[in-house]
């Protein structure tokens, strides 16, 4: 019904085996982008994304997402999933920057090394890019499944600038590990999913995360914030 809007998200649903498993991601597509605007919309956005790649790094993605659409945590539902397709979001980032040869880093063969994400040129220098996400809390992946009553504060807690932090300088260390050229660019794009779902209160949670990396963000680096607008996820 939706395939020729949206090819590479179809493209996905054809790597489930058939009959698919119940707990598979995309496996009802057509019922529930019929039934739910809002999933439709976001979907288009996801594809806008994964059109973005060239064939070579569809092909990887596509590689990586596979084990992926029938992964699903108790808690955290296709976290897994979306992590990793959050990488998309990236490259169309590069892309839309005006980089080129933009190529997915395969992962180091390297026992407990990590590699960056990315890899490009812009202007003659290489660009590195690490891709980051914030999910939400333990507390709010456990309360989302419970009866429990969500209670929404419009000041970020202590606890995620410092994982914001972390992220940051994980991010740094990947980058430097895989290529210590001076001259390269470093870019870490950080996806935030806050513990507030509907992000009501995301112009002050960005206020806090500007000021927060103004007195801490490292100089050599660029970070990318990816944040949804207020109500994103709402349904219409």
């Amino acid at each position: 019904m939706f395939r020729s809007e949206l090819p590479r998200i179809y493209g996905l649903r054809d790597l489930l085996p058939e009959p698919a498993p119940a707990a598979a991601y995309f496996r009802d597509l057509d019922r529930s982008l019929n039934e739910w605007p809002q999933k439709l919309k976001q979907y288009r956005d996801i594809q806008a994304d994964l059109q973005s790649l060239d064939d070579a790094g569809w092909r990887y993605l596509k590689g990586e997402l596979a084990p992926l659409l029938i992964a699903k945590h108790k808690t955290r539902g296709w976290q897994q999933l979306f992590d990793k397709l959050n990488q998309a979001k990236a490259y169309a980032y590069l892309v839309r920057d005006g980089c080129t040869d933009i190529r997915f880093i395969s992962e180091s063969k390297v026992k407990g090394q990590r590699t960056p994400d990315l890899e490009a040129l812009a202007r003659g220098k290489k660009v590195l890019c690490e891709v980051k996400t914030i999910n939400v809390s333990d507390v709010e992946a456990s309360r989302f499944h419970s009866d429990d009553v969500q209670e929404i504060v419009d000041q970020l807690p202590d606890g995620f600038l410092g994982k914001l932090e972390s992220k940051i300088v994980l991010a740094i260390k990947q980058m430097q590990v895989y290529c210590s050229e001076r001259s390269a660019r470093r870019v870490v794009y950080i996806i935030v999913n806050f513990d507030d779902r509907l992000h009501e209160y995301v112009d002050r949670y960005q206020e806090q995360i500007n000021q927060f990396l103004i007195g801490s963000q490292p100089p050599e680096i660029e970070v990318i914030l990816d944040v949804k607008p207020a109500f994103y996820t709402a349904l219409s």
